[in-house]
């Protein structure tokens, strides 16, 4: 079994994401994203990219998701750090400017 190309870690209000992003990550994301959702006590999770290396169309839906939760919640989400390879994926799809 291979070993997965990703870390999540999670403190309240804070995501951070460590390597590769692909379809092997999506629900693993999509969970840890709704959880901090829903856990958050100020209103504000932010998504934090400095040591991710890859991101791709499904991980970019897990994220999604977890925007739309929040804001049925009434939670903002940021997205911080990202540069390189996943800046220009957010970027170019338009994701970048969903986000606080």
């Amino acid at each position: 079994m291979t070993e997965p190309s990703y870390q999540i870690f999670r403190e309240a209000g804070h995501v951070r994401l460590a390597g590769d992003f692909d379809i092997n990550a999506r629900d693993e994301l999509r969970e840890v994203v709704l959880h901090a959702v829903e856990q958050t006590g100020d209103g504000r999770v932010v998504v934090d990219f400095e040591a991710t290396d890859f991101l791709d169309s499904e991980a970019l839906g897990a994220l999604i998701d977890g925007l739309v939760a929040g804001r049925e919640a009434g939670i903002k989400m940021s997205l911080v750090n990202a540069h390189g390879l996943v800046h220009r994926v957010l970027d170019v799809s338009g994701v970048l400017d969903l986000f606080d």
